[in-house]
């Protein structure tokens, strides 16, 4: 395995960026949609699930130091079963980067160069992001670490300047609040993203000291972040507007003026959005490369790295349009992720109790 070590800051902003990644595009509209001007509260108990989720995956990690979740499925049930549940893990993060990349194809397409093949962005972005595979993990940390304030103040600079478009009466919307049949509704808000920080669990071996309060702070710090933008988008659009659309932060960008020739600012977010996300796809792509590097012992990463372009690149066209991704997101994405995010590490956790519990029963008849 690579011999790297990542600070607590790295860890922090490694998480912060991967959750905000495509979520910050794509759940405000669709969480506004469904929960009305309630959409940021409800987006306030989805991370403090995240973080309650962190915490289980902490814990079991606590249990096997310096192991992944592969390596820990195969000591916990054996080569064949855990191999299985390894070879799980591999299509789970093999997934999720062929779904971030369309997203990210999809905005590009949609809002910025719409004549350009969806292949070609995906071929382009996953290209860059094997290099930065191959190169390591430290160096996506170092350059996550180089560009978090960067990312960070051209988003929140201009959108605290719409404040003054803000509006009171778009809370006032004639909608029932129903809270658990709303929490049902909107449950694709815990698995996308907060669900998908199980692949964090192929970095915490990496990681210092600062495991827990890094990864759980940068978790609850992006959870802020994006119920404030939630929050920001209902004042400033207004309920009945934003849910009709796909991108409604890209909308608020572009319609801002700061003078009157200062504009298009939305070029500003493309770019945060393009950094942003190429990042979130390089640690997943990391992650499946280094769990299929760590179980069937292959010591280059390359040689798996730049195959696995052209494999997600074309799962990346499985679904036909931005719609049937967003309809399949909110139908089905919960329900499989809860199998990779609680219920194959809750089972690790009794397998490894009850292995323990085990050998100190078989330690007391032998003495």
């Amino acid at each position: 395995m690579e011999q790297a070590n990542l600070s607590g800051w790295q860890l922090f902003n490694l998480t912060l960026v991967f959750i905000i990644g495509t979520s910050f595009i794509l759940l405000p509209g669709s969480l506004i949609a469904d929960a009305k001007q309630y959409g940021w509260l409800v987006f306030i108990w989805a991370f403090l699930y995240g973080i309650i989720l962190g915490g289980l995956w902490l814990y079991l990690s606590s249990k096997f130091p310096g192991l992944s979740i592969v390596q820990i499925a195969v000591q916990v049930l054996g080569k064949w079963a855990g191999g299985f549940v390894s070879l799980l893990y591999v299509l789970f993060f093999i997934q999720i980067a062929s779904w971030v990349t369309r997203n990210m194809s999809d905005f590009m397409h949609i809002n910025v160069m719409p004549r350009t093949p969806l292949s070609v962005f995906n071929i382009m972005i996953l290209a860059v992001c094997a290099y930065a595979v191959v190169k390591g993990i430290e160096s996506i940390a170092m350059v996550c670490e180089l560009l978090s304030l960067l990312l960070t103040l051209p988003f929140w600079i201009p959108f605290s300047i719409m404040i003054q478009e803000w509006d009171w009466q778009n809370f006032n919307v004639p909608y029932v609040f129903h809270p658990w049949e709303t929490f049902l509704n909107t449950r694709y808000a815990l698995a996308f993203p907060f669900m998908e920080t199980v692949s964090f669990m192929m970095i915490f071996p990496f990681a210092g000291r600062r495991l827990n309060l890094a990864f759980l702070s940068g978790i609850g710090f992006a959870g802020i972040n994006l119920t404030l933008s939630i929050l920001f988008t209902i004042g400033v659009l207004g309920v009945e507007r934003a849910s009709h659309l796909i991108y409604p932060i890209f909308i608020i960008f572009r319609e801002m003026e700061f003078t009157n020739f200062i504009e298009h600012l939305e070029s500003v977010l493309s770019i945060n959005i393009l950094l942003i996300v190429c990042i979130k796809l390089s640690l997943l792509f990391y992650c499946a490369v280094l769990a299929i590097c760590q179980l069937f012992e292959v010591k280059e990463r390359g040689v798996v790295a730049y195959p696995l372009i052209w494999i997600i690149s074309a799962y990346a066209l499985f679904f036909k349009n931005i719609v049937e991704n967003v309809n399949w997101v909110k139908m089905y994405l919960f329900n499989y992720y809860a199998l990779y995010a609680i219920v194959i590490p809750a089972v690790l956790i009794i397998c490894a109790r009850m292995r323990k519990k085990g050998r100190f029963r078989k330690r007391e008849t032998a003495t």
